[in-house]
């Protein structure tokens, strides 16, 4: 299983990387997914493996710029989902962020922790769920 999420990156650098994915974004007309977690999650690691599958890659990638972010045991980058709104404790992980770069709307509210337990689902559900966000 993959560890995604730079545990070592400082606030600063998570912000830089969440800009860059969003201009990238919004550059190739994708959505933008911040995909909150910790490498503890294991719900985390199999979300993000289930998304580097061919067949949910090709997906994601004709859809959206994905960008991983370390959010620790709640306590870490939490500037990241402050900034979409989300002042209160997340309700799980992983947590993604849907974003519309041009606005910076979040997309997925009230859906945010919805995939918090990715290893119970299979990879199709994980694409249908993704396919609902980009229609």
């Amino acid at each position: 299983m993959p560890y995604p999420y730079n545990e070592k990156a400082s606030a600063r650098a998570v912000d830089a990387e969440v800009a860059a994915a969003k201009a990238k974004a919004a550059r190739e007309h994708k959505l933008l997914i911040v995909d909150l977690g910790g490498k503890w999650c294991g719900d985390c690691r199999v979300l993000y493996g289930t998304m580097q599958l061919p067949e949910v890659k090709r997906f994601v990638r004709d859809h959206y710029v994905v960008v991983t972010v370390d959010v620790g045991r709640f306590d870490k980058n939490l500037q990241v989902p402050a900034a979409c709104g989300i002042t209160k404790r997340l309700e799980g992980v992983p947590a993604l962020l849907i974003l519309d770069p041009k606005t910076n709307k979040l997309l997925d509210a009230g859906h945010v922790a919805a995939l918090a337990d990715a290893g119970q689902m299979t990879p199709q559900a994980l694409a249908d769920w993704l396919a609902q966000r980009t229609s």
